[in-house]
């Protein structure tokens, strides 16, 4: 995994000024040039890296036990120390969110960000780690010749209004730093693989 996320730096790195491509607006202030450093750019990915483990082990405890009702301030979630290893040695499926996307990423590495969405399909569907709901819906329909995006498609799929790929749509944003629509576009292509629905910039 780490020689695909530094594959993923080396590569966003070479973006050394981050434009944003905000929908029409009144406020200047969204319509400001956002430049930076190539270290502080990569600061930035790396947060970004390390926000998803960080938030898919502390809420990892608490998954599917708040049904139908909002988790409350009185209750305590606790974080020891050494909880991310003791989760990635104990639970690595509690870490779909983030290898999902590094599938992704090593797509993209080899391919580029237009890589058809059969080799997207191509690297989720064989790879060997454990998948639920639509994620494990979409790689039974593409093993069993349902190509994307019917692989994803309500007719296909029972899980496909699910928020499995919402979940993994990070990836998109670390790899189009500031470009939105950019990324947007992305998830729309890979996205569909497994889900019917998404939200769009």
């Amino acid at each position: 995994m780490s020689k695909a996320i530094q594959l993923f730096i080396a590569c966003t790195l070479v973006i050394s000024t981050v434009q944003a491509q905000p929908k029409s607006t009144n406020n200047p202030k969204d319509q400001q040039l956002i430049q930076m450093t190539k270290d502080q750019l990569k600061d930035k990915i790396k947060g970004g890296w390390a926000g998803q483990t960080i938030g898919v082990t502390y809420g990892g405890p608490y998954e599917f036990k708040f049904l139908g009702t909002m988790m409350n301030d009185y209750q305590p979630i606790s974080w020891p120390d050494g909880a991310i290893k003791r989760y990635f040695d104990q639970e690595p499926g509690l870490f779909d969110d983030i290898y999902m996307d590094l599938s992704f990423v090593e797509v993209i590495e080899k391919f580029g960000v237009d890589a058809p969405v059969d080799s997207f399909a191509n690297a989720f569907s064989r790879a060997p780690y454990p998948l639920w709901h639509a994620n494990q819906t979409g790689r039974y329909n593409l093993l069993n010749g349902i190509k994307a995006p019917a692989s994803g498609h309500w007719s296909n799929n029972p899980h496909a209004d699910d928020i499995d790929f919402q979940i993994e749509a990070d990836f998109a944003g670390l790899m189009h730093p500031g470009m939105g629509r950019s990324a947007s576009a992305l998830c729309d292509k890979v996205g569909h693989i497994m889900n019917l629905s998404l939200i769009h910039i």
